[in-house]
């Protein structure tokens, strides 16, 4: 009844105030209902009190007023109604009670017995609370009902906690046009019950049965407290179902940010089931804060998000370095629109690392202490087109940064390696296995830490093969496969540079870290899922092709050598492959061979490459 005349009246942007009015009108109510209790309605006896009390029930509802201004309590019939609302409401009484025995007590209300402003307190709190909840019900049900008729009908995966924060904020947010119909859960227990009268439907057993009677619409999966194994497994079985289906990425953000923020699309991500990687996230913080940090290559996928990451542990200064303008550009908006540039000095620089004497005013101009190298040229066909190009940015504009890390007394250098190193087959891994060779052998020369950090791929960084068959799916397919039985580690961008960070933490020099990958994934199965993903069906809608692999591919690939052994870290996911004393003159010499083969034509750059890196083994 409120809402309508409100709304008929057009007078929403008091309807604060029409609630505090309310509230006050309560309090008189209560009043009045009190003193035909206090005298058991004797009618001559409420009467006599009333001869008096003129005065007083002015104060009282002034001081009542006050304390509902202060509390804003005039606000709740808005809000959620919850404990936190009922425990404001009684606090506030509960002040204005004690305010007015003391003015009792001291004579201000001469003649008004305790026991009324006891009754008072007591029905008041109750009505206020009462009309509260009947109005949020109301509203709750109209609501419910209006998009239960046109609204998007969803199921809610998961009736633990962050279940519920979905529920209630499509309840309480008028924007959004859900209607949940229920929620599915593999708690067996939880079968039947209900929640702010939304009934917990059953087991997963039940879920093909429920959208086909229910006519759902979409899934959202809210469990973000699980192991990472039950909710890829969770993801893999209401894939199937064919239907549009969100994930809560954290009950934190869900909190924070409501549905907007808290819930995304199901992705590839959720597949792989890797657990959880812990940090020691006060070592990283102890050995970045207050540093100058200089990432090359801050302008591609790995580069970035170390610049996102490192400057979360506040540094004095960060340089991104890099030769592509449009990937310091947005990094830069990015960083600009998050607020970043607030926390440290961020310099954006475009240039190359194979200019060293560019590299050499930037060293001598801001004297980092910690760099982490990330530029590379990484993609596997161009570069066996082109193998001088490989060598002369990967390994000669490593050794540019090698020289001036020495030159310049940098603490920490990290190299970030790749898996196609180890038993290299291709020349990008050949370049990278070089770099790694060539850290190691310069690692005692100076006062440098050299270090590299070996992981396999990382999901949707550029070139890599998510990107690629999100492009062939939007575009009606192909999904082109290069063949059937090639298998890939794969890792988040965010979760591998968190390691690569903890790696720099533990680094004491001449390490070569290799990450935990988790268990391989077949790349027709990754296809296939991304397809399911889209709302298509494999084969059927868009079809599944295999082209033969590329020049320079293998179909697995390792991240560990014969010769190197495992050692433990304090982190289970991070293991350091047992060093190898590499010779610095055979290195100066191999360098010398590289350099005289790429500024000649008359030598073969892979050829040279097979003799400087023994297990390079082309296969094209």
């Amino acid at each position: 009844m409120l809402e309508i005349v409100l709304r008929g009246i057009n007078l929403k942007k008091y309807k604060n105030q029409l609630v505090f009015i309310l509230d006050l009108f309560m309090v008189s109510i209560s009043y009045v209902v009190a003193v035909a209790l206090r005298f058991d309605f004797s009618k001559i006896l409420i009467k006599s009190y009333h001869s008096y009390s003129y005065v007083s029930i002015l104060i009282v509802t002034l001081v009542y007023g006050l304390v509902y201004w202060f509390f804003k309590n005039y606000r709740s019939l808005w809000s959620t109604v919850s404990i936190h609302e009922a425990l404001n409401i009684a606090l506030a009484n509960v002040v204005a009670l004690n305010i007015l025995i003391i003015f009792r007590i001291s004579n201000l209300l001469e003649g008004f017995p305790i026991s009324i402003l006891l009754i008072m307190f007591m029905i008041t709190t109750l009505i206020q609370f009462s009309y509260r909840v009947l109005y949020r019900y109301y509203r709750i049900v109209r609501i419910r009902e209006t998009r239960r008729r046109g609204g998007r009908r969803i199921l809610i995966y998961g009736a633990g906690n962050a279940g519920r924060l979905i529920l209630n904020e499509i309840l309480e947010n008028d924007k959004l046009n859900y209607f949940v119909v229920g929620f599915i859960d593999d708690n067996e227990d939880l079968s039947g019950s209900y929640i702010y009268g939304t009934p917990v439907m059953g087991t997963r057993l039940i879920l093909d049965q429920a959208i086909n009677d229910y006519e759902i619409d979409e899934i959202f999966v809210a469990m973000p407290s699980v192991p990472e194994e039950v909710k890829a497994d969770v993801a893999k079985y209401v894939i199937q179902t064919g239907l549009p289906i969100k994930v809560v990425s954290s009950s934190k953000n869900l909190i924070e940010s409501g549905l907007s923020g808290g819930v995304r699309k199901l992705d590839v991500r959720d597949l792989l089931g890797r657990p959880e990687i812990k940090l020691d996230t006060s070592k990283i913080k102890s050995s970045l804060m207050d540093k100058v940090v200089l990432v090359t290559g801050a302008g591609g996928s790995i580069g970035s998000e170390l610049v996102r990451q490192i400057v979360s542990y506040k540094p004095k200064h960060v340089i991104m370095l890099d030769l592509s303008e449009t990937g310091l550009y947005e990094l830069q908006q990015e960083l600009k629109i998050s607020g970043q540039f607030d926390v440290c000095d961020i310099e954006v620089l475009i240039k190359s690392i194979r200019d060293k004497q560019e590299l050499d005013l930037v060293f001598q101009s801001f004297k980092p202490d910690v760099v982490f190298h990330a530029a590379a040229h990484k993609h596997v066909p161009l570069m066996e087109r082109v193998p001088e190009e490989a060598v002369k940015n990967n390994i000669f504009g490593t050794k540019n940064i090698v020289d001036l890390c020495l030159k310049y007394d940098v603490d920490k250098m990290v190299n970030i390696s790749t898996d196609k190193a180890v038993n290299p087959t291709n020349v990008m891994g050949a370049t990278k296995r070089f770099n790694e060779m060539m850290i190691q052998s310069h690692n005692k020369l100076g006062k440098t830490k050299f270090v590299a950090v070996r992981f396999g791929n990382v999901l949707g960084s550029n070139g890599s093969v998510v990107p690629l068959f999100q492009k062939q799916i939007s575009s009606g397919g192909p999904v082109t496969v290069t063949h059937p039985e090639i298998i890939r580690y794969f890792m988040t961008i965010p979760e591998a540079v968190s390691l690569v960070l903890e790696a720099y933490a533990f680094a004491k020099g001449g390490e070569i870290f290799v990450l935990d990958m988790g268990e391989p994934v077949k790349i027709l199965d990754l296809a296939e899922k991304m397809i399911e993903l889209s709302g298509y069906r494999p084969y059927e809608e868009i079809d599944i092709v295999f082209v033969g692999l590329r020049e320079g591919e293998k179909l697995f690939e390792e991240l560990l050598m014969a010769e190197e052994g495992l050692t433990k870290t304090e982190n289970n996911l991070i293991y350091i492959a047992n060093p190898i004393d590499y010779d610095i003159d055979k290195i100066n010499l191999s360098l010398k061979r590289l350099e005289e083969a790429v500024n000649s034509y008359d030598r073969d750059v892979k050829e040279v490459l097979k003799e400087v890196v023994p297990t390079y083994k082309a296969v094209s």
